[in-house]
């Protein structure tokens, strides 16, 4: 895939959809980051001794890239680990996950798997799960209505366990809200020793079928966006049942949403392994306003992985602005240059100009517009005066819709999305001379 040379072409290399292995719009961050999150990550599996599991929690603006590095850490984990991607969006509501709906994932997307590797588990065991199933959901042959996905396998000729049927029977159900939704999980939630035993004897039984066919054995779940779960739901499950979620017999990584990792419940006290993600730095430091040259460097470098900066920026030194418009989030560049694309188009051009640029950051900064409050715009001249937010509901609020954005390195800091700088009413307050408050936090 060479990078785009029409403007047709440039804005399909803009869609935003996380970047598989091994893809050349694929470019390493972590230098530009200042960061070496997905490396931690790495080694927080690898360093484990047999028999010991990691349960990670990993964290980050949404954009900033997580399911991204997820992928990469597929790949590098890909020969020394029996990996499950679990996509909740795909499989499960995305805004109502409760902690039993990922052990039936799990455990279905188990299974799926190894059939479709041709590993085999034994029998007497899968009859064991399955009678366990039974009893406690109190489904059988006869009640169980296949879903479609299901069905297709079926009528290929391919021969489905009924644990296999019921599990995706069960998560269906989930996913559409069926009736059965709450009564399944009050009955999974009522007999949680039984779920976490069998899950276990799957996983157990599952290592030790790859082990005996020459495979890797060590088993890996990667359960991407989790951290589009709403705020309330986010908590329940990562600090009411962040218990469960590592007992289980394999490695795992969850995502999960900025605003729960800053609970002041603290998700350290839960996860003693967590990882953020932080975005792009584009200046040095908390107090040193110089331009990054790693964070301009790395995201340029984006733009050039997609388009043919030569042909497609008019001047060159564009791909430049669209960086400092992107605050340092891959998402936000990359929408950025898609916008400018289209107005490009719309005036007729064969190439990006200033013009297209300016464009593009006032429809995104519109859509900031549409979402902040009048109070929101004094938390955010202060987060941009003093580099420091308060750890309250307003300013997480702020994070979670990226209006503030986080940087670290040697220390963490903050600072205003710069597409909301423009904005008259954060003018007017920026303007004015620094608040007590501001210089008060500032002096600290």
């Amino acid at each position: 895939m060479l990078p785009a040379k029409t403007l047709r072409e440039a804005y399909q290399a803009t869609d935003p959809r996380p970047l598989p292995s091994g893809d050349p719009y694929f470019v390493d961050l972590s230098k530009a980051r200042d960061s070496r999150a997905t490396e931690h990550l790495r080694r927080m599996i690898e360093n484990c001794d047999s028999g010991h599991y990691s349960a990670i929690a990993f964290s980050g603006h949404r954009g900033s890239g997580k399911s991204t590095e997820l992928r990469q850490l597929q790949a590098a984990l890909g020969k020394s680990c029996f990996i499950l991607y679990l996509d909740v969006n795909e499989f499960l509501d995305a805004a109502d996950v409760d902690y039993t709906d990922l052990f039936l994932l799990l455990s279905r997307r188990l299974l799926d798997e190894l059939r479709e590797q041709h590993v085999s588990l034994s029998p007497g065991l899968l009859s064991a799960v399955e009678g366990w199933f039974k009893s406690v959901t109190k489904e059988d042959e006869e009640s169980l209505t296949l879903s479609a996905g299901v069905s297709t396998e079926a009528s290929a000729g391919v021969e489905i366990p009924f644990i296999a049927k019921l599990l995706a029977k069960l998560t269906a159900d989930v996913k559409s809200g069926s009736s059965r939704k709450k009564t399944t999980r009050e009955e999974l939630d009522r007999y949680f020793s039984g779920l976490l035993a069998n899950t276990n004897t799957l996983l157990a039984d599952a290592s030790k079928a790859l082990r005996d066919a020459g495979r890797a054995d060590q088993i890996l779940i990667l359960a991407d966006n989790l951290d589009r779960l709403p705020p309330e739901k986010s908590e329940t499950l990562f600090f009411s049942h962040g218990s469960q979620l590592q007992e289980l017999g394999c490695h795992a990584v969850y995502t999960v949403s900025i605003d729960t990792f800053y609970s002041r419940r603290n998700l350290g006290n839960v996860f003693s392994r967590h990882v953020f993600l932080p975005n792009i730095k584009l200046r040095l430091g908390r107090d040193q306003p110089g331009h990054n040259p790693d964070g301009f460097q790395g995201l340029t470098e984006v733009i050039g992985r997609r388009v043919d900066v030569a042909s497609l920026l008019n001047p060159r030194e564009l791909a430049e602005e669209l960086v400092r418009w992107s605050g340092g989030s891959v998402r936000q560049l990359v929408r950025l240059l898609g916008e400018a694309v289209l107005s490009a188009q719309a005036r007729g051009l064969s190439a990006i100009d200033a013009t297209a640029v300016g464009d593009a950051a006032r429809s995104l900064r519109n859509d900031f517009s549409r979402i902040l409050a009048p109070e929101d715009y004094k938390l955010l001249a202060e987060a941009h005066t003093s580099r420091a937010i308060e750890k309250n509901e307003a300013y997480m609020q702020l994070l979670s819709n990226t209006a503030v954005m986080e940087y670290n390195g040697g220390e963490v800091w903050y600072d205003v999305n710069p597409l909301i700088e423009p904005i008259d009413a954060f003018q007017a307050l920026t303007n004015k001379p620094r608040s007590g408050t501001a210089k008060r936090r500032r002096s600290r």
